[in-house]
């Protein structure tokens, strides 16, 4: 279910605005506050299309299948970006940027992801504003870096042919965090990551466990502003 886009906009030259064809930001209907201080974060120094409000799939309201150990949350976290996913393949989306509504962007993010996109191989899948790498990324360019094995999905963006396949691989997916299954397929697609990485997670309760935790960017390069 979609809720009404942001109502601002900042173009940046070079393109930037249009980088992607649709943006998403993922917010469960009973955490509304987190929508709006994600909203009120992004104010003045958000480069792309509007995000648009995705309703989260509320895990407390479905039941996960047989097999699944890990917390309602997180089986509602991966139903809600394999819906986002799907609902852009049947609208014909060629590129998608998803967000979770804790994405907290560096101070400098506009200029920083200007660069980045510009420096970025042309032959990217998937590319990962926020993550944790879990092995050591391999470097490619001043700013960019290829993840080898990396996790979270608080920001990051894909594109054509790894869009029905990650699809797919979520919809069998019964034992594993969405973002361990997108890991899975860094060693068949090109993943790359901004270095250092551009969006973190902000301070809060985790919907995913009951954990309240501080703001994290999961890199030593780089605090929160």
């Amino acid at each position: 279910m979609r809720g009404p886009s942001l109502g601002w906009r900042r173009i940046m030259p070079g393109g930037v605005a249009d980088a992607f064809e649709r943006v998403v930001v993922i917010n469960l209907s009973r955490r509304s506050e987190r929508f709006e201080r994600f909203s009120r974060r992004l104010e003045g120094k958000w480069p792309f299309r509007p995000p648009r409000r995705f309703e989260a799939v509320d895990g407390l309201e479905i039941a996960p299948p047989a097999g699944w150990s890990h917390s309602p949350g997180a089986w509602g976290c991966l139903q809600s970006h394999r819906a986002v996913l799907d609902s852009a393949i049947a609208d014909g989306i060629s590129s998608l940027l998803v967000m979770e509504d804790d994405a907290y962007p560096v101070e400098d993010f506009p200029e920083l992801a200007s660069h980045f996109l510009r420096a970025v191989p042309e032959d990217w899948d998937c590319l990962m504003l926020g993550a944790e790498h879990l092995l050591p990324p391999e470097a490619v360019v001043p700013g960019v870096v290829r993840c080898t094995a990396s996790i979270r999905c608080h920001a990051y963006a894909v594109r054509g042919k790894i869009m029905p396949m990650l699809s797919a691989f979520w919809q069998v997916n019964r034992s594993d965090h969405c973002d361990l299954v997108l890991c899975s397929l860094m060693r068949s697609y090109k993943f790359y990551a901004a270095d250092p990485l551009l969006i973190g997670q902000d301070e809060g309760m985790s919907d995913i466990q009951p954990t309240h935790y501080p703001v994290r960017f999961f890199t030593k390069r780089r605090g929160p502003t």
